[in-house]
């Protein structure tokens, strides 16, 4: 068989029970039947839908790629009701891609594998104004993947950002690498059922959720960090090992809102002071 529809082969192997003497006869006949019109690839592609075969794996092959972030749950409206769904991007050594994932296990999984590699089987593309969205329906996989599959996300070179001044206009997370200049600390309260934060009612904390909560005390971080491009405030919500991230060069996860930088993750903190007297 010519190598050039093996995978095509493969495909119908693992999927019907079919001997090859007899996958290669109708390949032929089919080519045949078209006098010259399509390629052998193509006949043996007609072949495999013919005898019930998916091929639309042709046209969109598996990608794989680590999540870099995960948009919050939206809601589309048809007649059969409410689909909720999130924007989400994906990333590896080639390329970024801004895609759309609906249903609530796929939205589940995308949540649980920020930054983690995955591989994506079934999707189709959607063609917008600007740019071309990977759609991933109820059809769709997302299947986990061993964590050397691919290098860290603040490796891949598509998810870095030439610096902060690009990451403000426009959407989506990027990592980035800045000093920071400036730095206050404060502790701010929250629910312990769901993170949100409290306020003060008649001397009880209140969530707006859960009600009367027995607090938990966080930590919120707000920076004045630096670039070749500018200064930028930043705030960062989470915790740290180390008291301070003053005059480090750290490397992060974020995006611009209001003219403030949103850091998601840290992912690397220089040991040593990066500027000092």
């Amino acid at each position: 068989m010519s190598s050039n529809y093996e995978d095509i082969w493969e495909l119908v192997n693992s999927n019907i029970d079919i001997a090859r003497e007899e996958f290669e006869n109708l390949v032929e006949r089919v080519y045949e039947k078209s006098k010259g019109m399509v390629t052998k690839r193509a006949a043996a592609i007609i072949v495999a839908r013919e005898l019930g075969v998916d091929t639309s794996v042709l046209m969109y092959p598996p990608i794989r790629g680590r999540i870099l972030d995960v948009g919050p749950v939206k809601y589309s409206s048809s007649a059969s009701g409410e689909t909720p769904y999130v924007l989400f991007t994906l990333v590896n050594e080639d390329a970024k891609y801004l895609c759309v994932a609906f249903g609530e296990d796929h939205i589940s999984t995308l949540k649980e594998l920020e930054d983690k590699p995955v591989e994506i089987k079934n999707y189709t593309r959607v063609k917008l104004t600007k740019y071309t969205m990977i759609k991933v329906t109820e059809k769709s996989e997302i299947i986990p993947l061993d964590e050397d599959t691919l290098p860290p996300i603040h490796m891949l070179k598509p998810a870095i950002a030439n610096n902060i001044r690009e990451i403000m206009d426009k959407p989506g997370s990027s990592i980035i690498k800045a000093v920071v200049i400036d730095e206050q600390v404060s502790e701010y309260f929250t629910c312990p059922e769901c993170g949100r934060s409290l306020d003060l009612v008649d001397s009880d904390w209140v969530c707006p959720i859960h009600g009367s909560v027995e607090p938990v005390i966080k930590k919120v971080y707000r920076l004045l960090i630096s670039d070749p491009s500018g200064e930028y405030p930043a705030v960062y919500f989470g915790s740290l090992d180390m008291p301070s991230l003053l005059n480090k060069l750290i490397i992060f996860k974020g995006f611009g809102r209001n003219g403030e930088v949103q850091i998601n993750k840290i992912y690397e903190v220089s040991k040593e002071d990066f500027v000092s007297l």
